[in-house]
């Protein structure tokens, strides 16, 4: 019994290489917009944010703002790595895998990348003083 002329392919979990750039394209780009994300939560709460308000003794007002868009940015995140893990990818169990894994490299890398902007905080700090001016 002899060949018939068919050659083995070893199949990736790939669909293609095109795809599968583009997969690791929106993980990179994800490093950008994760950064931006956690540098929004400390510019939210930057001084300069927190207007001529005499009474600091409460809360940081820019928080809520800093925490809203820090979410905002993960779920268009994992939204776009799920489309393009959906298209790069031969199984559903790997799209969610390679979705997540996306996800934390990309917001991970943008948290390191933002602590060195902002001197290892995530939030600025808020005085336990009221102000005087």
């Amino acid at each position: 019994m002899g060949s018939t002329g068919a050659t083995a392919k070893r199949q990736t979990g790939w669909t293609s290489p095109g795809r599968a750039a583009l997969y690791w394209v929106t993980v990179a780009l994800g490093v950008v917009g994760g950064g931006g994300s956690w540098l929004w939560l400390y510019l939210a709460s930057e001084e300069s944010t927190r207007g001529a308000t005499p009474d600091r003794t409460g809360a940081n007002p820019g928080i809520p703002s800093g925490v809203t868009g820090l979410v905002v940015g993960h779920l268009v995140g994992v939204v776009l790595l799920l489309v393009t893990a959906r298209l790069a990818r031969r199984r559903g169990r790997s799209v969610l895998a390679f979705a997540a894994l996306g996800l934390v490299v990309g917001s991970g890398v943008g948290l390191v990348a933002s602590l060195q902007l902002t001197g290892g905080l995530l939030v600025a700090p808020w005085p336990h003083a009221s102000y005087t001016p």
